[in-house]
């Protein structure tokens, strides 16, 4: 199973596979034509580079011209990590390792962004993951960790007990960055985390200067005592190693007879037990018993039975007729065709003749509702801007008859990213709204029809359609 962790904060973003590793910041930043988005710039001045991680929650990052959400932020970067990490997407499962204090907003917006490259997308706190990835930490109880990120500061205690690992409590600073560090300000937020409970160890995650990590030892001795430990964690230190199949062959287990699972516990035990010096005589015995079941099995089959022929054929039950399995109601399913990925929603089904050779694929209610979803594809040039695309759009609207094409709009979001959109008004008198996204050198254009001014029964299956389509890397 290909599972992936990132490592994720603001300003860095750790991952390792069998073969590389990635160690950038999560930065985002407009390549020449004024539309790519190039991944893992310093965030440094002058340049306009934005960390993708920061404005996650924001409904735009602003890159002028573009404005891209953060949801298109994100899949460009975790795109780029996993095409540089040479894996095969979709993977079975990505595991987010993330800031203790994030909450559910956050995790919909990498959720929603991660979707496209895994099956499974799990999170795990920081602080856990820092504590179970510390072998120091095995013998303590209760273990503060500190996450110190360019703006704020996170601080958890962390406890091991019969439950496990788990958090006991969090205090989250959003104006307290590392270079704001004074004993005063930190030890009053230390007391205010523990709340006179002791600690045996402090862990310290994030980039701090000497001067600042011997601020924070000497507030640490003051407050929990000057025998509490107190260790630096880094990035690649939380990332599980990459282990790779073995090739020898496993240990063969011991034989035991047939369904073992149902025979008693003295049989299974007799089963494992060491040879017995004396089983030879036992086996000559159980030999000779066998010829002589032999020898009056043979004079049966010979003198015949005294009962009846059809006395023994009368007792087997009758054959019963193999039944079809009961009907599978059918779920949202993932479909590929060449780079294009997308799921089928729940209820709908792949219109029949579909010929993705064509790049055309139209989707239609199986119970026969009058709606149809569609998915288009077209090869352009690398690094083509949706100015260019919009461009071509209003040429191609001028040859059409008046009316046909209307509301051709840029900058619009569907589906969780920005786009072009446009209504078409086919003479059968519905209504095909259309949504165009330029990704990976394809242009999508996606379709939602429907008729009667019935666009509310289809605009959030359409919607959460949209999500999943998506150009493979």
């Amino acid at each position: 199973m290909s599972t992936v962790e990132l490592v994720v904060t603001e300003s860095r973003i750790w991952a390792r596979g069998s073969a590389t590793h990635w160690d950038l910041p999560p930065s985002i930043t407009l390549g020449g034509n004024g539309y790519d988005l190039i991944v893992g710039e310093p965030l440094t001045p002058p340049t306009q580079v934005s960390s993708a991680v920061q404005f996650a929650t924001a409904d735009r990052i602003a890159l002028e011209p573009r404005l891209p959400s953060a949801v298109e932020a994100l899949n460009a970067i975790f795109g780029t990590i996993l095409q540089t990490m040479r894996i095969t997407v979709p993977a079975d499962r990505i595991i987010v390792i993330c800031s203790t204090e994030w909450g559910p907003r956050r995790r919909g917006v990498f959720e929603a962004a991660l979707r496209r490259f895994a099956a499974d997308i799990l999170f795990e706190e920081l602080a856990i993951r820092t504590v179970d990835a510390d072998e120091a930490t095995s013998h303590s109880r209760r273990v503060v960790v500190f996450e110190f990120g360019s703006l704020t500061t996170t601080a958890s205690t962390v406890v091991r007990d019969h439950r496990g690992t788990r958090i006991e409590s969090c205090e989250h600073e959003p104006n307290l960055a590392a270079d704001e560090l004074t004993p005063a300000a930190l030890s009053a937020f230390l007391d205010r985390l523990l709340g006179g409970r002791p600690a045996d160890l402090v862990q310290v995650f994030g980039v701090l200067t000497p001067q600042q990590l011997e601020t924070v030892r000497a507030v640490v001795h003051q407050s929990c005592g000057a025998t509490v430990d107190l260790r630096v964690i880094t990035g690649p230190d939380l990332l599980r190693r990459a282990s790779e199949p073995s090739s020898r062959p496993e240990p063969a287990p011991p034989t035991l007879p047939d369904a073992e699972w149902m025979q008693p516990l003295r049989a299974r035990a007799a089963a494992m037990k060491p040879p017995n010096p004396r089983r030879p005589y036992y086996i000559a015995g159980a030999a000779i018993a066998v010829v002589v079941a032999l020898a009056a099995t043979a004079v049966i089959l010979l003198t015949g039975s005294h009962d009846k022929p059809g006395a023994v054929a009368s007792n087997v039950p009758p054959t019963q007729p193999d039944l079809p399995p009961p009907p599978i109601e059918s779920g949202p399913t993932m479909e590929t065709f060449g780079r294009l990925q997308f799921q089928t929603p729940e209820g709908w089904k792949i219109a029949p003749g579909a010929d993705p050779a064509k790049g055309r694929i139209d989707l239609i209610p199986q119970d026969g509702t009058k709606m149809r979803m569609t998915v288009v594809t077209a090869v352009v040039d690398l690094g083509t801007s949706y100015d260019q695309v919009a461009t071509e759009l209003q040429a191609k609207i001028a040859k059409r008859p008046p009316g046909t094409i209307t509301d051709l709009t840029r900058d619009v979001v569907f589906g969780g990213r920005s786009g072009i959109s446009y209504q078409e008004h086919p003479t059968d008198g519905s209504t095909v709204r259309w949504h165009v996204l330029v990704e990976f050198g394809y242009e999508i254009s996606i379709g939602c029809q429907y008729a009667d001014n019935n666009w509310s029964m289809l605009s959030g299956t359409c919607d959460k359609f949209a999500t999943t389509v998506h150009v493979l890397p």
